[in-house]
């Protein structure tokens, strides 16, 4: 692993450091034939855990691909990186993902990872509902993107104003857990395996914004049009591994090692991941077979954001899904 400005990057030779994580194979294509992809994901954390998988399985060579894997730190950077042309796939929100597209971004949606939202809203030990945030300082993805959204209406909800609640913004679940664990703000967003770990220290969650949030589509995986046009293959190749690594991670059988994956990636202890693991199988199940993201789900995000004033043509979300390029 290294860095590249604000990105980390994990690459073949730096796989050591992950502990369990190797690009070998025996099925793989051989290096020579193999194209390179850069990838742009936003940490290692478990909504990230499919690509985590492919890495570890061998899956990308055994496409014919080889993956250059950047954490990136936050959902916009990844778009920016992508429209930018460091990246050729990049992951982030539906709602991310269409903003940049009614900007002018001349991209797809190939993908879908995640439908269902895997973030909580955990808490100091003496907040315990929304009324006891007045005041305080929260932390929060960046504004005007879906957490952020879902918390608002939530306060809503509950009845207190947004305007009364003091909130800052860090695009990475690891960063906005430090906050909450060093006392610097009283409630912050996570996603798994933060909140688990939040729960084993004794705080409160708030809100579970997976059960909270219906139909309404989450991470996808983006590409830009001209390279797709090139590249054609070499998408559906990479995209078989990912759909290939969703479906190995819900066979229960392979249990044991995904929690090794990803505690060696997040450097989690094992029983936290372990109910990670066993939230999205059992209960969550947020990965999308064959990647497919609903169409249904995707209009929601843009209806949402469009009633918002965020985005000015909703109807624009079915020219920018393209699946033709995931498996069927």
């Amino acid at each position: 692993m290294r860095q590249i400005g604000r990105r980390t990057v994990l690459t073949a030779g730096s796989l050591g450091t992950l502990g369990m994580l190797s690009l070998a194979s025996t099925n793989a294509a051989s290096a020579a034939d193999a194209k390179t992809v850069r990838a742009g994901e936003i940490a290692p954390i478990a909504i990230f855990w499919p690509g985590l998988i492919a890495v570890k399985n061998g899956f990308y060579p055994a496409e014919g691909v080889q993956v250059e894997l950047n954490y990136v730190g936050g959902v916009t950077a990844s778009v920016q990186q992508l429209i930018g042309g460091s990246l050729d796939f990049a992951y982030t929100t539906c709602e991310v993902a269409l903003q940049a597209a009614e900007k002018g971004a001349d991209i797809s949606i190939v993908g879908g990872t995640a439908i269902k939202y895997p973030y909580s809203m955990m808490s100091a030990r003496d907040v315990k509902t929304a009324a006891d945030l007045k005041g305080k300082k929260v932390i929060l993805p960046p504004p005007r993107q879906d957490i952020a959204i879902f918390f608002d209406r939530w306060l809503r909800e509950n009845g207190v104003k947004p305007e009364e609640v003091d909130k800052v913004y860090d695009g990475a679940t690891p960063n906005r857990y430090a906050a909450l664990a060093s006392g610097t703000v009283a409630a912050a967003a996570v996603s798994q395996p933060f909140d688990f770990r939040a729960a084993a220290d004794g705080y409160n969650k708030l809100v579970d914004f997976g059960i909270y949030v219906k139909d309404y589509a989450f991470v996808v995986i983006l590409a830009r049009k001209p390279w797709l046009k090139e590249n054609g293959d070499t998408a559906k190749a990479y995209l078989r591994a990912v759909s290939h690594s969703i479906d190995w991670f819900y066979d229960k059988a392979n249990r044991g090692t995904a929690i090794d994956i990803l505690s060696a990636a997040s450097k989690q202890d094992q029983t936290i991941v372990a109910k990670t693991y066993d939230y999205y199988c059992n209960e969550l199940m947020p990965f999308s077979r064959k990647l497919e993201v609903p169409k249904a789900s995707l209009q929601n995000v843009a209806t949402s954001l469009g009633s918002l004033g965020i985005l000015k043509s909703p109807q624009l979300a079915a020219n920018v899904l393209d699946l033709s390029y995931a498996p069927h």
